[in-house]
């Protein structure tokens, strides 16, 4: 009987299910599919990872996009402590503002963090739109998944731009790139777009339009086309871009807003190279190496065999886009930072696996230079001095470095290097000996990036995990928001001299308590909004020459001990206290260079405002040293007299000094040796001499 034939019940027989002699072909996830999960699983990992990311720490950076986002919230547009700040890319901080929606700052912090990783994250849509430009879907998908394997997605939980900055870069060149190969009305309309979108997430992002300017037309000419006709092409995007990249020339600056400052700096052009070239050898570590040799021969044959104008324009957009960034990294390192700064160019790292892969797709031509290049950068990577120039830090600035620093924490700095020396040398070994041109290798050699990609990233987030850590636990109180959770209402916070300014603005970051900043000796020691504060002949705290009214006061005395009329009402840690003070409060003393421990500075500066206007007193000082340190001299200045007390190991000592006349003199107090203390440590600072009580005292003689 045939298999095609059922009988029924009652013994006819019907059609059955026909037997297909030809297998069914097995069901392969669409690149939109595996797209999708690359995103949702770099999501989720970034997210985790962001979880450790305890506290907001690059200051005052940080603080600015935070505070933005939290005034735009509130509706109070782009202001900073009640001042309007003109911030010229504001796409980032606009992007924060629904996090901070919620009341909580804690909430609303790790809201903020959720939205950054999962934003930095889109960059896997525009690279694989970049890459499918050039290469088949699978090595389009290795591309766009390499893009968020490594250490620069350490970047996303930081309240800062690079989060937004990341995919926009890439979306941009991706539009650039589709322009170039199929010009029309809409697609030029599309560049001005994602330029203006680029440089309104990040100002640095002025060379996208400008690489535009020189690939467009010269993508053209190598293809063969007329002059005019690339013109006529291109017209509009050309003509608007050339006006977007002249509007800092014919403004004077003026929209450059609060990045006005970097064309004042001095330029070296010697230390400007320098830097570029330092931060073009760093760049390998963090792109994954092993395709570093066929990129850069992937963009030599796309600029110079190109098969159309999709690939004249990448190679063109990424060769002035990565000669341009790193033009503005070695100005940025040259003029201001006078430090590596890597994370300016981590944009350019996926276009080295996009490169890597059209170099593949073409073939993989020019052996010999190929095996020459990965020989070459085998036999060269251990002269990179990292034990020397690295550390054992995280270096927010240089993921590489940040790398390097947590491998010697974990294994020590021999270790670390050779691992930093072996990669390389084993990796361009192994690019020598496998068969580029056969179908499966192109394919290892990405998923053999995207693993050390992944890898390279553990350390960095470990590294930024103990960071953040330690810049909470140090610099903030317990809890970080203990302000807002206080029911103090509005304070306002002072900040004396030789105290961190980290104290502030971790108190400002973590409370929408904060008020004003009030600052001595410290005319715009962050750059924002302040108000000075001063004390008057008479003892009288001043801001800004008026009372400051009645309420809380928060005081950062680390390093200078202050003596001010008004009430304790809450110690969040060492250095910090919170006061509740009269309209117009009272100093009694002030004592510059006496830390919050009663350590002394070796100069101490004590400046009394005794209530009573006698002419007549005396200084009264408690001097003590401990055991394990060595016997010392203290000298005490004041009034043209000086005197000269010795101070034994386990010694105390009560020093009185009179003084005649008002104000009341400026007492110095000297010492001829200091130890240092707290190394490796924030709070790490040579001191001199405890002080454990010192007063004025009115009326009377020794």
């Amino acid at each position: 009987m045939s298999a095609a034939l059922r009988v029924r019940a009652d013994g006819a027989r019907e059609p059955g299910p026909e037997l297909s002699l030809v297998p069914r072909a097995r069901s392969i996830p669409s690149p939109t599919v595996v797209l999708a999960v690359i995103y949702l699983v770099a999501v989720a990992y970034q997210w985790l990872q962001s979880r450790a990311h305890a506290t907001p720490a690059v200051f005052a950076d940080e603080l600015l996009y935070s505070k933005l986002a939290q005034s735009v919230a509130a509706g109070h547009g782009f202001t900073v402590r009640g001042e309007p700040v003109f911030f010229p890319a504001p796409l980032a901080v606009l992007a924060q503002v629904p996090a901070w929606l919620f009341h909580s700052t804690p909430t609303a912090f790790a809201v903020a963090k959720a939205l950054n990783t999962a934003i930095m994250a889109t960059a896997v849509f525009p690279a694989y739109s970049l890459a499918r430009r050039l290469v088949r879907p699978s090595y389009a998908l290795l591309a766009a998944a390499a893009t968020v394997a490594g250490p620069a997605m350490v970047y996303g939980p930081y309240l800062m731009s690079e989060a937004l900055a990341y995919p926009v870069f890439l979306l941009a060149l991706a539009t650039m790139v589709r322009a170039i190969d199929r010009p029309s009305r809409r697609m030029e309309a599309a560049v001005v777009a994602v330029s203006l979108l680029a440089v309104l997430t990040r100002l640095q992002f002025i060379v996208v339009p400008i690489s535009y300017l020189l690939a467009a037309p010269l993508a053209g000419r190598l293809c063969g086309e007329r002059v005019r006709a690339v013109a006529r092409s291109h017209a509009i995007s050309l003509g608007a871009l050339l006006g977007l990249a002249a509007l800092p020339l014919l403004t004077g600056g003026a929209v450059l807003g609060t990045y006005l400052g970097a064309t004042l700096l001095h330029y070296d052009v010697g230390t400007v190279l320098r830097w570029s070239g330092f931060t073009a050898a760093l760049l390998p570590f963090v792109a994954g190496w092993l395709v570093v040799p066929g990129a850069l021969l992937g963009l030599g044959l796309l600029a110079i065999r190109p098969r159309g104008r999709a690939e004249a324009g990448f190679a063109l957009l990424a060769l002035a886009s990565i000669a341009l960034v790193l033009l503005e990294v070695g100005l940025i390192a040259a003029g201001e930072a006078g430090r590596s700064v890597e994370r300016y160019a981590i944009y350019l790292i996926p276009l080295a696996t996009i490169a890597f892969f059209a170099y593949a797709e073409r073939g993989a031509p020019w052996l010999r230079i190929y095996a020459a290049l990965a020989l070459f950068g085998s036999a060269t990577a251990w002269l990179m001095e990292f034990p020397a120039r690295a550390g054992t830090t995280f270096a927010f600035d240089t993921p590489t470095f940040s790398v390097y620093g947590q491998l010697a924490v974990w294994f020590g700095h021999a270790n670390a290097a050779t691992i930093f020396a072996a990669v390389p040398f084993f990796g361009g070994i192994a690019l020598v000996v496998l068969p580029l041109r056969h179908r499966l290798v192109p394919t290892a050699v990405g998923l053999a990036t995207i693993a050390l990609l992944f890898l390279s990233g553990i350390p960095a987030y470990a590294g930024d995990h103990a960071m953040t850590r330690g810049t909470l636990s140090l610099r903030a109180g317990d809890p970080p928001d203990w302000l807002d959770r206080s029911g103090l209402g509005p304070a306002d916070y002072l900040q004396l001299p030789d105290g961190p300014a980290h104290y502030g603005w971790m108190l400002e970051t973590w409370n929408r308590s904060f008020r004003r900043a009030i600052q001595m000796g410290l005319p715009g020691y962050d750059g924002y909004a302040s108000y000075t504060g001063a004390v008057d002949r008479d003892g009288r705290f001043l801001v800004d020459g008026r009372p400051p009214g009645a309420g809380v006061l928060i005081v950062n005395d680390f390093g200078t001990a202050i003596d001010i009329e008004g009430k304790v009402v809450a110690r969040p840690r060492d250095g910090l206290t919170a006061y509740r003070v009269p309209a117009s409060p009272h100093v009694r003393s002030l004592a510059k260079g006496l830390w919050f421990d009663r350590w002394g500075a070796a100069l101490v500066r004590f400046q009394a405002w005794p209530r009573s206007h006698s002419s007549r007193g005396f200084y009264r000082v408690e001097l003590s040293l401990p055991v394990p340190l060595n016997a010392r001299k203290v000298t005490f200045e004041t009034g043209g007299k000086s005197r000269d007390v010795w101070v034994a190991p386990g010694q105390k000592r009560l020093v009185r000094i009179p003084v005649d006349g008002y104000p009341v003199p400026l007492l110095s107090i000297r010492t001829d040796r200091a130890d240092y203390v707290g190394a490796g440590t924030p709070n790490a600072r040579l001191v001199a001499i405890r002080i454990p009580s010192i007063s004025y005292v009115s009326g009377g003689r020794n």
